[in-house]
C-alpha cells in the first residue's frame, strides 16, 4: 500500500511537470501581418551552426486572438541546444513573405518568455545561462560592426583578435565558446588564429573532450587542429633537421681546426739520418768545427759541409744553434 501511494504521488506530481510550459510569448498583432496563425520551432545542431543547413522543425503551435503562444517542455531537449523560433509574415514594403525569427539556447529545465513588442521575438527573458552569455557575445559583435571606416582586412583582423580575446577571457560556457569559434571559422579566420595561438586551442579541445558535448559538435575544430598541428610538427622537424645539419657541419669544422692546431703544436719527428750524418751531428753537438770533423773522420772539408747541409734539411734547422736547441728539446 505504501509503494502504491508513492507511485500515485509521483504520477500526480509528474503530470504538471510534463505539461509545463517552457516557451511562451505574445505578439503585437497590430504591428505585424502574419500569413498563418502559427509559430514554428526548429532545432539546429551545433555542428551545423551558423549556416543552419541541418535545421529541423521540432514543433509548431498556434497563437490566439491576443497573440499568445506557448510550447511545452516535452518538445525541448533535456540538454542545452540551439533553437530557432519564427513566424511567417508579409512585408508590404518588400512585397514578399519573410520570416521573423530569433535564435536562442534552451533546455527542458529552462523558461523563455518573449515579450510583446513591435517586432516579433525582439525582446525576451531566458533562464538559460548559456543563452544569457550568448546574448552578451552577440552584443559585443554588434558593437564591432560599428567600425565603418575600417578596411575589410583591418576589420577582419580586429574582429578575429577582439572576438577571440572576448571568447577566451569573458565566456565561461564551452558551448558559447564553440559558437564564437564557429563564427570565426565561417569568416575564414579560424585557421590563422590557430596558427597564432595553438596552445589556447589545444587546451580548449581538451576541455571539450572532457565535457558532455557531443564529439560531432567540435569535430571541425579537432580536424583543423590535427591538420595544422601536423604541419607545425613537420615544420619543427624541418627546422630541427636544418639545425642539426648546421651543428654537425660546425662540429666537423671545429674538429678539423683543433686537429690542425694540435699538429702545428706537435714537434716534428727527427728525419732518419745516415750513420755518417749521425756521427757528424754528434761531433757538431760536441762543439767541433768543420775542419776538426773533417780531420777526425778523414774526409774532405767539402764532404763535411755536404753532410751538414743534409742534416740541416732533414732536421729543418738552419744553423748549429738551432740544431743544438732542437736536439735538446
Amino acid at each position: 500500500m505504501g509503494r502504491l501511494s508513492v507511485f500515485i504521488w509521483f504520477f500526480v506530481c509528474g503530470i504538471p511537470l510534463l505539461a509545463q510550459t517552457t516557451i511562451s510569448g505574445q505578439f503585437d498583432l497590430e504591428s505585424i501581418s502574419v500569413l498563418d496563425a502559427r509559430v514554428y520551432l526548429s532545432q539546429i545542431k551545433l555542428e551545423d551552426f551558423p549556416d543552419l543547413s541541418g535545421e529541423a522543425t521540432v514543433a509548431s503551435t498556434s497563437f490566439d486572438e491576443n497573440g499568445h503562444f506557448s510550447f511545452e517542455a516535452l518538445q525541448i531537449a533535456k540538454k542545452d541546444a540551439i533553437y530557432r523560433i519564427y513566424v511567417n509574415q508579409f512585408e508590404g514594403a518588400l512585397n514578399k513573405v519573410v520570416q521573423a525569427d530569433r535564435l536562442f539556447i534552451l533546455s527542458r529545465n529552462d523558461r523563455i518568455r518573449f515579450k510583446k513588442s513591435g517586432k516579433p521575438f525582439e525582446v525576451y527573458n531566458n533562464t538559460n545561462d548559456a543563452d544569457v552569455e550568448w546574448q552578451r557575445l552577440r552584443k559585443y559583435e554588434s558593437a564591432l560592426r560599428g567600425f565603418e571606416l575600417r578596411t575589410e582586412d583591418s576589420l577582419a583582423l580586429a574582429y578575429m583578435g577582439k572576438v577571440k580575446d572576448y571568447a577566451k577571457d569573458s565566456l565561461q560556457i564551452l558551448m558559447v565558446k564553440l559558437i564564437g569559434i564557429k563564427q570565426l571559422d565561417q569568416k575564414q579566420l579560424l585557421e590563422k588564429d590557430i596558427v597564432q595561438n595553438p596552445d589556447y586551442y589545444l587546451s580548449l579541445l581538451n576541455q571539450l573532450r572532457q565535457s558532455d558535448l557531443d564529439r560531432s559538435d567540435y569535430l571541425f575544430l579537432e580536424n583543423k587542429l590535427a591538420f595544422l598541428t601536423t604541419d607545425m610538427a613537420e615544420e619543427k622537424f624541418r627546422t630541427s633537421t636544418m639545425v642539426n645539419m648546421v651543428l654537425g657541419f660546425s662540429l666537423v669544422v671545429l674538429l678539423i681546426v683543433l686537429f690542425s692546431i694540435r699538429n702545428k703544436r706537435r714537434p716534428l719527428p727527427f728525419a732518419t739520418l745516415s750513420n755518417q750524418e749521425q756521427t757528424i751531428q754528434q761531433l757538431i753537438l760536441e762543439g767541433k768545427s768543420n775542419k776538426e770533423i773533417a780531420k777526425e773522420l778523414f774526409i774532405s772539408l767539402s764532404t763535411v759541409k755536404t753532410h751538414i747541409t743534409h742534416i740541416y734539411n732533414k732536421l729543418q734547422v738552419s744553423n748549429r744553434r738551432e740544431l743544438l736547441q732542437k736536439t735538446r728539446n
